[in-house]
């Protein structure tokens, strides 16, 4: 079986697409894989290291203002990226091609659903993304993590399976993650995160906590993002940061999430995905800036269910935060209720539902094919 996998920009459309990978290759050894996406990206980046065959192509987003001579070299890259999916396709020749978001995605999708190729859309937020709005008429299979994607997505077939996550996640215990980490058995552990490129109001919030009188009696482990440490780190030059861990990114999030008392971070449908399956108190800061503020949605939707707080980044300071902190840690049981209430949104067999999900939709058009 031939499988082609795209999706890109950002960690939250690679990693999906990685758990997939990985299912399909337990399940399946003979199963070739090839992952599309744009040349010099993050996914580029992900992908060959983890072995994985890559096929790069030339791809834009569509610029979000009026049209412009931007709109133009847009298109032009689609076009371009178009033929190389094209060439892509008949050489590799896919049974199946799953998208799991991004702009990267389109060419490669809409491609095969010319070809009438299967074709599997994989959503991860409450407000889908534009390519998944459109690719997601044509798909055979629709996969979302939110029951609150479904009003916005026209599709032939859905099923809600939560977001795949790293394998990572099963295999973490939290009494060897706080050991490993010099966690005192007692002591409040939180972790600030904002993405993989990391959230500057939450670096500006945390500068504020550590150079202000603010009374820290927890241990704090803050990613600031890599464009933004050497400017985090001369801000607090000086300051005393004992109990205190600033790094510019991390790959340890599994066992850093799994330690933690409280999580601060951003509402990405991968940060979502990651707590839930754990089961820990958090504070959401959706930023304000992407696409559709679907992080926003993602934000109310666990917020409406009592699993989170949430601070809009217009609101954000660091007075603000600190109180946030220090009401989740000093009550026990609200911070309970809360890990609780977010391990109900979690589902650890995500990946295994939607891969369950591709191969009936295999199954299925096999079976008409000898049929005809």
């Amino acid at each position: 079986m031939r499988y082609i996998l795209s999706g890109g920009g950002t960690g939250g459309h690679i990693y999906p697409a990685l758990a997939i990978i990985s299912e399909i290759k337990k399940r399946n050894k003979d199963a070739e894989i090839l992952y599309v996406g744009k040349k010099g990206s993050l996914e580029e980046e992900l992908v060959t290291k983890e072995g994985i065959k890559f096929s790069p192509i030339e791809v834009k987003g569509l610029p979000r203002k009026k049209i412009n001579k931007d709109t133009v070299v847009t298109l032009m890259a689609l076009l371009k990226g178009l033929r190389q999916c094209e060439k892509i396709i008949k050489e590799f020749k896919p049974d199946v091609v799953i998208g799991t978001g991004g702009y990267v995605c389109a060419p490669i999708l809409l491609k095969a659903q010319q070809k009438k190729i299967l074709t599997v859309i994989q959503e991860q937020n409450a407000y889908p993304g534009k390519t998944n709005r459109i690719l997601s008429k044509k798909a055979d299979l629709v996969a979302v993590n939110f029951e609150e994607a479904k009003k916005y997505l026209k599709y032939k077939k859905m099923i809600v399976t939560g977001n795949p996550i790293r394998d990572d996640f099963n295999h973490v215990d939290r009494e060897k993650a706080r050991k490993s980490l010099g966690i005192k058995d007692k002591e409040k552990f939180v972790l600030s995160f904002g993405g993989s490129g990391g959230q500057e109001s939450t670096n500006e919030a945390i500068i504020g906590i550590l150079k202000g009188e603010y009374k820290r009696d927890f241990k704090l482990y803050h990613v600031t993002g890599k464009d933004h440490y050497q400017g985090f780190m001369k801000a607090i030059d000086g300051i005393d940061l004992e109990n205190v861990n600033i790094v510019d990114y991390s790959n340890n999030v599994p066992e850093l999430i799994m330690a933690s008392d409280l999580v601060i971070a951003s509402s990405s449908a991968m940060t979502l995905a990651e707590i839930s399956a754990v089961g820990v108190a958090n504070i959401l800061i959706p930023k304000a800036y992407t696409a559709g503020n679907h992080q926003v949605y993602n934000a109310n939707s666990y917020k409406d269910k009592k699993a989170s707080y949430v601070i809009l980044e217009e609101d954000l300071n660091s007075d603000m935060l600190y109180n946030n902190i220090e009401d989740i840690l000093k009550d026990n049981k609200k911070r309970e209720e809360m890990a609780n209430n977010v391990l109900k949104l979690g589902n650890k067999n995500a990946v295994k539902n939607l891969v369950d999900g591709i191969e009936l939709l295999i199954n299925e058009r096999t079976e008409s094919k000898r049929k005809i």
